[in-house]
């Protein structure tokens, strides 16, 4: 998801990846699931069954594990803020950390998809450094994301500019 405000002379540019459940409703499922889990490793105990038990616990620790680290990362956040002088990027989870400054002129720079089922990547760069940008957005808000950093004076550029396009004959 991406939000422009435009204050003065600035646009700041905030990049969020789409969330489809809330972390209270990723820990809810996390619980049923556990609960559901729980049951069935208790029902094989009482058939008699001890063996399934450390499997069901270890099962539960594993997709709890995963459902955390994927709900935590919805919670990603980029910030870009772009004046006539500098372009300032900002990234973090619940809170932004440090910032980098790259001085114009200032590129979009375009990695090609390696394969069809792939997006092409965007990265921002001055003469010195470089950070890739919006690689947890959907390919709607990666075009919205392309056309708003050109709109802003951004200068649009092929990561592999020496290589040709090959010919689809």
């Amino acid at each position: 998801m991406i939000s422009t405000q435009i204050k003065d002379d600035r646009t700041i540019i905030c990049l969020e990846p789409n969330r489809s459940a809330t972390w209270l409703q990723t820990r809810n499922m996390i619980l049923a699931l556990t609960g559901f889990m729980l049951l069935i490793g208790v029902g094989w105990l009482i058939a008699g069954v001890w063996m399934i038990l450390p499997f069901v616990l270890l099962d539960i620790c594993v997709f709890s594990y995963f459902f955390y680290r994927v709900c935590r990362e919805t919670y990603r956040r980029q910030l870009i803020t772009v004046e006539k002088s500098k372009v300032i990027f900002r990234s973090g989870i619940h809170r932004f950390g440090s910032s980098k400054t790259f001085s114009r002129p200032c590129y979009l720079l375009i990695h090609k998809r390696l394969a069809r089922v792939h997006l092409d990547t965007f990265s921002i760069s001055d003469d010195y450094e470089t950070e890739r940008i919006g690689s947890f957005l959907n390919e709607d808000d990666l075009s919205t994301l392309r056309d708003q950093l050109t709109a802003c004076g951004l200068i649009e550029l092929d990561h592999q500019w020496w290589k040709r396009e090959p010919s689809h004959y």
